[in-house]
């Protein structure tokens, strides 16, 4: 059995996406969590400890927080927490883990826009070269499209245009969407 975690901190390596060949994707990172509290005597707020996580994601959830977050980003992470021992020659000791269910910015530090991406499914697994994986059907990440500006939003031209060939799109996309299976963790 495994326990839940949620952490808020801020992400402290650049993620890292992995596509390991005819595996699962996997995006990693380290996370930094410092509690603060407030010192009734200095009458100020302090830093606590700071906990050290390794924060792993998989399958589209690694693909998109691959593409959203970057070193320094504040976050809001949950989901299974694993302790794991380690020894090499001269080491050993503990990594701490956290396999993410879900992760998103922490909106008390600044502004974030959700925007929905579009995977685009070949007609073959052949024609990519990529394959998907068939225990979920999931597209490898060449596959994810991204559209708009550096800043990630797009104009209100761009919107329009955008949401005219969806409307146009939707019915073959849909025959060409995989069906989406529950992971398995």
């Amino acid at each position: 059995m495994s326990q839940h975690i949620s952490a808020v901190g801020q992400i402290a390596t650049e993620p890292k996406l992995y596509t390991p060949s005819g595996g699962v994707q996997f995006c990693t990172f380290r996370l930094a969590s410092t509690e603060r509290r407030f010192d009734a005597q200095r009458k100020e707020w302090v830093d606590g400890d700071t906990n050290w996580f390794t924060v792993n994601s998989f399958r589209s959830l690694a693909v998109n927080a691959s593409a959203s977050f970057s070193k320094g980003d504040r976050v809001v992470v949950t989901g299974r927490l694993r302790v794991r021992q380690w020894e090499t020659d001269e080491k050993k000791g503990n990594s701490v883990e956290i396999d993410v269910d879900g992760i998103g910015h922490d909106v008390r530090w600044g502004v974030s826009r959700f925007t929905k991406q579009q995977v685009e499914q070949p007609t073959s697994s052949r024609e990519s070269g990529t394959g998907t994986n068939e225990a979920d059907g999931s597209a490898a990440a060449s596959l994810l499209t991204h559209s708009g500006s550096a800043s990630g939003q797009l104009s209100e031209a761009q919107n329009d245009a955008s949401s005219r060939e969806n409307a146009t799109d939707s019915a073959d996309q849909a025959a060409r969407e995989p069906e989406l299976v529950d992971a398995p963790f």
